[in-house]
């Protein structure tokens, strides 16, 4: 069932926008669902995907350097679409749970040797899969126990597999929503308690669900008339402290910010930001050029047959208005996408599944001009830390943000003095943000 091959970066010449160049990172059949992970815990980001019409689950270590070799978990799960991965059963490697065209799979890995258990068969197209403890939902102390989310979008469900502790799962349907194709959290009634965010691909809306007192009801519906809803993301897009969403139209071509007028939840206004990427799909904001303020990276899928699709990042001025830079135009159907700082220069580079290329590409920023100086001289310190971390020089950071090993984010702020006496035990990737575009990541360890 394993098989492990490297790649190295071919560089397609030619292919250069916006100082992005195009590098392939793997050939891929049918790649569809990517996802970043620290799958070894050695600092470096690396790639989890599904392909789609190859049927194969498989990861990608990224060396550091942006050199990746792939280990094929399975090339036998048929439809396969979607991954995320997590340490299931506390052995100190990444376990794995994918989607296929009928199935929801978990893949045990025995050092290195993956134990194929299907936790349900028959499904009607599930889609995105999600790793998280439930109870960090409807309960604020977890019960220590990793789930699995899913979007069952032939049956209209968007539902959790609840582990018993044992890794045993239960279906659980947590609301119905018409052809649902993409699920994101956010707190948009600003009630301090987590809200979810989901697209209704088959009723052309984009809707958000709230914990009530028997569950999640549903918040309201944010947008309608939102043709083939895709991709959509919740987050502070104007910073004015309240959740805002951003969305792309598959059919429209329309990629989208909707503001929450009133901070509650009860009122979205659309902005459209372009209405002619094709095939919109996928979406992701940040501040990919570090000036402070939001910006989007969007996939179109392109035509029926994957021709004419783009990647695209929409440059926030700092006042919502955005310019549109196509970065890459030859990736046959676009999808998913990344975002990470593969390559270890500092800069941010994106990702994408190329579903009708079957490719994986890196789209990296040429980092010439990028200060290296500074990146080479940050500290941060003292290494392990159990109280206060520094970071120096402190008037060359904008923001630092701490991720846990799995890649989650848990943290962010523009101090450089930072107190983390309360984050548990284990490794974390502190990345400061410089002023000059320029990203550090460093690997701590908090002894707490």
């Amino acid at each position: 069932m394993k098989k492990i091959t490297t790649f190295v970066f071919i560089i397609i010449t030619g292919t250069v926008f916006s100082q992005y160049n195009r590098h392939v990172a793997a050939n891929f059949t049918g790649a569809y669902g990517i996802l970043e992970k620290d799958v070894n815990g050695d600092g470096n980001m690396d790639i989890l995907a599904a392909g789609e019409s190859g049927n194969t689950v498989a990861y990608f270590i990224n060396d550091g350097n942006g050199n990746f070799t792939q280990t094929v978990i399975d090339n036998n799960l048929t439809g396969a679409r979607f991954i995320d991965g997590a340490d299931f059963d506390a052995d100190g490697d990444m376990d794995f749970v994918a989607t296929g065209s009928s199935e929801l799979v978990w893949y045990r890995n025995d050092n290195g040797t993956f134990v194929k258990t299907v936790i349900e068969s028959g499904l009607n197209d599930p889609r995105q899969v999600r790793l998280y403890d439930v109870g960090t939902i409807f309960d604020p102390s977890p019960d220590g126990d990793m789930d699995i989310g899913v979007l069952i979008s032939g049956e209209n469900y968007a539902t959790v597999y609840l582990n018993d502790g044992n890794n045993n799962f239960s279906r659980l349907n947590l609301f119905s929503v018409n052809t649902p194709y993409y699920l994101h959290g956010g707190d948009f009634d600003a009630d301090g308690s987590p809200d979810f965010l989901v697209s209704s691909h088959g009723n052309n809306e984009i809707l958000w669900y709230k914990v009530g007192s028997l569950g999640l009801i549903l918040g309201g519906t944010i947008a309608s008339n939102f043709n083939g809803a895709y991709g959509v993301e919740g987050g502070d897009i104007d910073l004015d402290g309240d959740d805002d969403v951003i969305g792309a139209a598959f059919v429209d071509n329309e990629v989208a910010w909707f503001e929450n007028v009133n901070g509650d939840g009860s009122l979205f206004n659309k902005h459209t930001i372009d209405n002619n990427l094709p095939g919109a799909s996928y979406v992701h904001w940040l501040d990919i050029d570090t000036d402070g303020d939001k910006d989007i990276v969007a996939t179109g899928y392109g035509d029926a047959s994957g021709n004419n699709s783009q990647v695209a990042i929409y440059y926030n001025d700092g006042n919502q208005n955005f310019t549109k830079t196509v970065i890459d135009n030859t990736i046959l159907g676009a999808v998913a996408l990344s975002v990470q700082d593969f390559d270890g220069d500092g800069a941010y580079d994106i990702a994408v599944a190329g579903s009708v290329s079957n490719e994986i590409v890196l789209l990296t920023y040429d980092s010439n001009d990028i200060a290296l100086n500074e990146k080479d001289n940050l500290s941060v310190y003292p290494n392990p830390a159990h109280d206060i971390l520094h970071i120096s020089p402190a008037d060359n950071v904008q923001q630092i943000e701490i991720y846990d090993i799995t890649g989650r984010q848990v943290f962010t702020t523009g101090q450089t003095d930072i107190d983390v006496s309360k984050f548990d035990k284990g490794y974390y990737l502190v990345k400061a943000i410089l002023k000059n575009r320029t990203t550090v990541t460093k690997k701590i360890w908090l002894s707490n």
